[in-house]
């Protein structure tokens, strides 16, 4: 029985590792994207790089705070489909603003919202692998 089990135990080992989870240590997020709908609320994600690396000469995103302590997220491109760049904007609420900061620094991916009143009240940053080419 033991030397069944010797031999059984490197096949059950391979069987093991085809079904382990699939790395992806060279996956990089590249897209890039904003959207709003007919009432003026909406959202924008990508990271920096993404932005900034864009085929579009126009194409731009930023998080803005003044010296004065005003704070505005913009970013400017041409949607597909269109024929001339759009801009999208918003004012942070004070939990937002409160995150104002690590956004500043942000080098992964970001997705930030905004309700029709123009107030960013959402923000979400994400660091991982996948952005290591900063």
């Amino acid at each position: 029985m033991k030397r069944f089990m010797k031999k059984l135990a490197p096949v059950v080992s391979l069987v093991t590792l085809g079904f382990g989870p699939v790395a992806s240590a060279g996956y990089t997020y590249g897209a890039y994207t904003c959207s709003q709908n007919a009432d003026g609320s909406g959202s924008c994600s990508g990271t920096l790089r993404t932005w900034r690396s864009s085929s579009q000469d126009s194409a731009y995103v930023t998080f803005y705070e003044l010296d004065n302590g005003g704070k505005m997220f913009v970013a400017r491109y041409t949607v597909s489909g269109e024929s001339s760049p759009r801009t999208f904007s918003c004012m942070p609420d004070a939990s937002v603003g409160a995150m104002w900061g690590d956004a500043l620094a942000q080098r992964g991916r970001f997705v930030i919202s905004w309700n029709s009143s123009g107030t960013c009240y959402g923000l979400s940053l994400y660091n991982g692998s996948a952005y290591t080419t900063f």
